[in-house]
C-alpha cells in the first residue's frame, strides 16, 4: 500500500482502493482490475457472473437473520479517465498510479487519481467484507467503459440486477444526495484539408497552450474554466496576418474533459517571428484577464522542425472558422432547479492526423430537445464547413424523483449522523441510473459520494474526511433498510 494511504479509516475501504489505483484500468481496458476483483468475490465466496460487455455483478448474502430484506444494488464503474500532464513520464497501460497526500486531500502525481469511480468500487467491496454491521442480500453491479459515454451501461444484461433499490456510489459532494442527471451524446466531425509544399524561406514555430485546469465537463462546466482548443483557435486567427500555414494542431484528450492543452506548428516567413512572439503574449495577457482563474496558463512559442507539406490556405481558412463556429460551454440554465445547469457542450478534441482534421464535440442536458438541438447545431457547422459528421447516440438523463422512499431514507438517516439534512441535487454530469433504470424498469435509486473535486485532470483529488463520512452514511443505510425500514419516517 502507498504511504499516502496507511493509517486512512475505515481501513478496508482505503486498502481496496490501493489495490485498485495501483492496477491499470483506463476506459476499455479494465480487465485485468475485473479479473483481480472477481477473484477477491471469489475468495470470500461470494457468486460472480459477467455479460458480454464485461459487466460484473456480484452477490453478496446478507447478514444471519436479514436474508428476507430487501436486496439493495450497490452500482459504480471499474473504469477511470486517463489524464496526466505532457511532462509527465507514465504510462496508463502499464503504470500504478503514483499516490500522494497533502492535508487531508489524496491525489496522484501529475495524473488523474481515479477516485471516480475507484472509491465507489473499494466501497461496495469494503461493505461486501465487513462484519461491522447488518445488511440485506446485496447485488454489486460495476460496469465497464463509463467514462466513454456510459457505454457499459447501455450494454447491460437484466440478468444481472433483481433488486430495485439502487445505491450509485459515483457522486462527488459528501454533503449531497444526488437525484438526477444529465443524458448526453456527442458529434464526431472530419474534415478533409487540402495540402500544399511549406512556402519556401519559411521556418516552423510551435505555438503550446497549456497549464489550464481543466476539469471535468459536466460537473466544472458551470465555472467558465478556459478550453485550450477555442483558445489556440483564436490565436491562430489573430495570427493569420503574419502570413502562417499550419503545419499540425492537436488539443485535448477525452471526451467528458475540457481540454488543458493544446499545440499547433506552423510556418512563416523568418521576417515575421519577431512579430509572433509580440503577439502571441498579448493574447496570452487578453486570456488571462478573460480567465482570471487559470492562474498558471501559458502561452510557449519554440522552434519547430516542419514536415514537408502544409494545409493550403483555404482549408485552414475553413478549420479556424468551424473550430470558431462550433458552440462551447453553457447553453441554458435549469428553470426547474436554481444553479443547475441545464444544457451545455464542449469543443472537447481537435487533432490533424493523416492528413484529416478530427474534431469531437461532447454535449449534455437534462432536456432531451436541447440535446437534440445542440448536436443538430454542431452538425450544422460541420456541414457548412463541408466535413463528414457521425452522431454519437445519445444516452438518457435520470429524472428525480422527489418521492423516492430510499431518498426518504438517505435523508433521515444522514440527519441523524450529522445533525443536518443533506443537500438534494441533479447533476450535470452523466451517472448510469437513467440508462440502468431504462434497460431495467422501476427503480428507487439515489447517487451518494464523498468531495471529489478536479475529476478528469491531474488535479484530481479526494478529501480524507469526506470518505469517512460517505462510509459512514452508506452502512448506515443499508442496516436501516435491512431491519425494515422502508417507509418514509
Amino acid at each position: 500500500m502507498s504511504d499516502a494511504l496507511i493509517g486512512l479509516r475505515p481501513q478496508t475501504l482505503w486498502g481496496l482502493f490501493a489495490q485498485i489505483v495501483g492496477i491499470p484500468h483506463g476506459s476499455k481496458h479494465e480487465t485485468l482490475l475485473a479479473t483481480h476483483l472477481r477473484q477477491v468475490a471469489g475468495d470470500a465466496g461470494f457468486t460472480v457472473v459477467q455479460d458480454e460487455a464485461g459487466n460484473m455483478g456480484i452477490t453478496v448474502p446478507a447478514t444471519k437473520g436479514y436474508e428476507h430484506s430487501p436486496t439493495v444494488v450497490l452500482q459504480g464503474h471499474l473504469d477511470m479517465v486517463c489524464e496526466k500532464n505532457e511532462d509527465v513520464g507514465f504510462d496508463f497501460a502499464r503504470d500504478a498510479i503514483r499516490v500522494v497526500r497533502g492535508g487531508d486531500w489524496i491525489k496522484a502525481q501529475g495524473t488523474t487519481l481515479g477516485a471516480d469511480n475507484g472509491i465507489g468500487v473499494a466501497a461496495a467491496f469494503a461493505v461486501a467484507l465487513s462484519d461491522d454491521f447488518v445488511h440485506g442480500p446485496l447485488e454489486i453491479l460495476l460496469t465497464v467503459d463509463e467514462e466513454t459515454g456510459l457505454n457499459g451501461a447501455t450494454r447491460l444484461s437484466p440478468s444481472l440486477v433483481t433488486g430495485r433499490i439502487l445505491l450509485n456510489l459515483d457522486s462527488e459532494k459528501a454533503h449531497t444526495v444526488c437525484i438526477g442527471c444529465a443524458g448526453g451524446g456527442g458529434v464526431t466531425t472530419q474534415l478533409p484539408l487540402d495540402w500544399t509544399e511549406v512556402p519556401q524561406g519559411a521556418v516552423g514555430v510551435q505555438l503550446k497552450l497549456t497549464g489550464l485546469r481543466g476539469g471535468h465537463s459536466g460537473l466544472d462546466i458551470h465555472e467558465n474554466r478556459a478550453n485550450a482548443i477555442k483558445l489556440m483557435s483564436r490565436s491562430l486567427s489573430a495570427l493569420k496576418g503574419l502570413e502562417i500555414a499550419l503545419a499540425d494542431f492537436r488539443g485535448g484528450d477525452k471526451h467528458n474533459a475540457i481540454p488543458r492543452e493544446a499545440i499547433a506548428v506552423v510556418a512563416l516567413p523568418i521576417g515575421n517571428v519577431s512579430q509572433l512572439h509580440s503577439m502571441v503574449s498579448d493574447l496570452h495577457k487578453s486570456f488571462q484577464v478573460e480567465f482570471p482563474h487559470e492562474r498558471e496558463m501559458q502561452s510557449i512559442v519554440t522552434p519547430a522542425t516542419l514536415p514537408p507539406q502544409v494545409v493550403g490556405k483555404k482549408s485552414f481558412e475553413t478549420l479556424v472558422t468551424m473550430l470558431l463556429a462550433f458552440p462551447n460551454g453553457v447553453l441554458a440554465m435549469s428553470q426547474e432547479m436554481p444553479g443547475l445547469v441545464e444544457t451545455s457542450t464542449n469543443l472537447a478534441t481537435a487533432h490533424l492526423k493523416d492528413g484529416v482534421f478530427t474534431v469531437h464535440n461532447s454535449s449534455r442536458s437534462s432536456v432531451p430537445q436541447a440535446l437534440k438541438a445542440t448536436m443538430d447545431q454542431v452538425v450544422a457547422v460541420a456541414q457548412l464547413a463541408g466535413a463528414t459528421h457521425r452522431v454519437v447516440e445519445p444516452y438518457p438523463g435520470w429524472r428525480p424523483n422527489t418521492d423516492s422512499t430510499l431518498l426518504h431514507i438517505v435523508e433521515n438517516v444522514y440527519q441523524e449522523l450529522f445533525g443536518r439534512r443533506p443537500t438534494r441535487e441533479a447533476t450535470h454530469a452523466g451517472l448510469e441510473c437513467g440508462v440502468i433504470g431504462k434497460k431495467l424498469g422501476t427503480m428507487d435509486m439515489i447517487s451518494i459520494g464523498p468531495d471529489i473535486v478536479n475529476a478528469h485532470s491531474p488535479q484530481e483529488a479526494v478529501s480524507v474526511i469526506s470518505v469517512e463520512k460517505f462510509w459512514r452514511l452508506l452502512t448506515a443505510v443499508l442496516a436501516r433498510i435491512a431491519q425494515g425500514s422502508t417507509t418514509e419516517a
